[in-house]
Order: structure tokens, then sequence, then C-alpha cells
């Protein structure tokens, strides 16, 4: 897994690629904490992301819920949404979901 952080003003955006796992949450959750520290806006971009397992959904829940930061995940790929829809969090989550007409 690798994390991309980019700053801008009062905003952070991370970019993710590959898996998010319980093999890589603890290195990601070291990220997201420091540009939470930095940063009040951060868009999580999950485009990169190519595995998915609970330990990785459990984070994402754990960030959203942070008080004192806006996180928004954006450019879900399809192994997220399928996780996301068979836990039923897209709710919880709060995040819009853009899912393809082929993969419905």
């Amino acid at each position: 897994m690798s994390t991309k952080v980019e700053y801008a003003g009062n905003g952070a955006r991370v970019m993710l690629s590959g898996e998010l796992t319980i093999y890589s949450v603890t290195e990601i959750k070291s990220a997201l904490a420091e540009a939470m520290g930095r940063a009040s806006e951060i868009e999580v971009d999950l485009s990169g992301v190519t595995e998915i397992d609970t330990a990785g959904l459990q984070l994402m829940l754990i960030v959203k819920r942070n008080p004192g930061s806006d996180v928004r995940f954006v450019n879900h790929p399809p192994e997220v949404l399928r996780l996301v829809d068979l836990a039923n969090l897209g709710g919880a989550l709060g995040d819009p979901l853009f899912i393809a007409a082929s993969q419905s």
C-alpha cells in the first residue's frame, strides 16, 4: 500500500493505492492521522485501492467519525463498493457512491 498526501490551504487530499487490509491499516492510519492533524477538510481518494477487508472498512468508519475533521471518501473502486454494500454501511459513511451501470 502506498499513501500520498497533498496539502492545500485548510485541506488535504490523501491518495491510497494497493491493499486496504489488515496488513496495511496501521500504516494508512498513521498517514490519515497526520493529515487530520494538519487539515480540517480531508478527501481520501480510493481509486487506487485494489483490495479491502473488514479492517480497511473499520478504518474508514473510524476516520469518518473523527471529530474536528471533515473526511470524504471519493472514487470508490468496485472492490470497496462491494464491501460497503455487503456490510450495508453506505449510509454510515455518508459519501456519495457512484455505481456504473455495468456494475448493477
